[in-house]
């Protein structure tokens, strides 16, 4: 979200400066990886609308990257509210969709095991995200400096890092789940709870839908380049803290085999690898983006914010400039 806020801010003119904590590329945040999922597909009308200011948001990028980011495989969701209150929302913004009943379901999609009605909504899929921060970032750099391993402690009196401090006219927050703590040396209360995700990543030869299965907790599961499938339970995690390694959780592993093991036919239900990302949770898993006095709060996403960021970015940088 920082990289996409910095891009737009450089495009307008402005001289950006980007702060990254650890290296280009690392692991220890909730960006890492190969894929996100995107999808239309929400219970709530106003992500629908906010997907389709993103999708346009996201081929401009790729334009002006030269490289293909979103994938589109369309998506399936199944269990409480997928019928229910996607549809609703989906109607509200004017996007189509399917039901397929179950019987026609199974005759589509034989490599899934299905037993109820689902919906289906053909313009999802999955966005490249390691493909797309750089791209990000190479729009961001081209008018600011960029500092990596620069940790900002304080903005107490202007963005102090370890070794001195800087004044800028606005500050933007995209810290994630270290935003609350140092968003706190100025005041501001975040009130957001980090948890550690863990992710599974299964060998597949075809790509298939993405497909969320709505819960408690929800298990989501979408193409992978590298490996074939990547699975993963949504807000399962325990609290964490964002300076402590991650761990991967032996129950969650377990428990997404079985999903896969159950869902899948062409799915190897064997685990080729596991790794975790971080959430930053608000009670509600809405996003906060608001303004206080001369700093910007961009704390996405829940969980749920990749698939947004050019939007986000645009977003922020409006708040930036207000």
């Amino acid at each position: 979200m920082g990289w996409a806020a910095a891009r737009v801010l450089a495009e307008r003119g402005h001289e950006v400066t980007v702060y990254e904590q650890f290296e280009f590329g690392h692991k220890r945040g909730s960006s890492h990886g190969s894929t996100r999922i995107y999808r239309y597909s929400y219970p709530d009308a106003r992500y629908v609308a906010m997907m389709k200011e993103a999708m346009g948001l996201w081929r401009e990028l790729e334009t002006e990257a030269r490289v293909e980011l979103l994938t589109r495989t369309g998506g399936l969701d199944t269990g409480p509210g997928a019928l229910t209150d996607h549809v609703a929302a989906l109607e509200a913004e004017g996007i189509e969709y399917e039901v397929v009943p179950v019987i026609e379901a199974r005759k589509r999609w034989p490599s899934l095991t299905l037993a109820e009605d689902v919906l289906y909504q053909a313009d999802g899929g999955f966005v490249r995200a390691d493909l797309a921060w750089k791209a990000f970032a190479d729009g961001a750099s081209v008018a600011g400096a960029i500092t990596e391993r620069a940790r900002v402690v304080s903005l107490a009196k202007g963005v102090a890092t370890t070794d001195r401090t800087y004044d800028y006219d606005v500050t933007v927050v995209t810290a994630g789940a270290w935003a609350r703590e140092l968003l706190a040396t100025r005041g501001i209360e975040l009130a957001t709870r980090p948890t550690r995700e863990t992710v599974v990543f299964f060998k597949c030869a075809e790509v298939l839908p993405t497909l969320v299965d709505w819960g408690d907790p929800s298990v989501y599961a979408l193409p992978d380049p590298e490996i074939g499938l990547k699975v993963g339970e949504h807000i399962a995690g325990p609290t964490t803290d964002p300076d402590e390694e991650g761990q991967v959780d032996a129950d969650s592993v377990a428990r997404l085999t079985a999903w896969v093991a159950e869902r899948y036919r062409s799915v190897e239900p064997e685990p080729q690898h596991s790794e975790t990302c971080i959430y930053t949770n608000t009670a509600d898993q809405h996003f906060v983006l608001e303004r206080s006095e001369d700093v910007v709060v961009g704390s996405a996403c829940s969980g749920h914010g990749f698939k947004f960021a050019p939007l986000i970015g645009r977003l922020l940088a409006d708040l930036a400039e207000g």
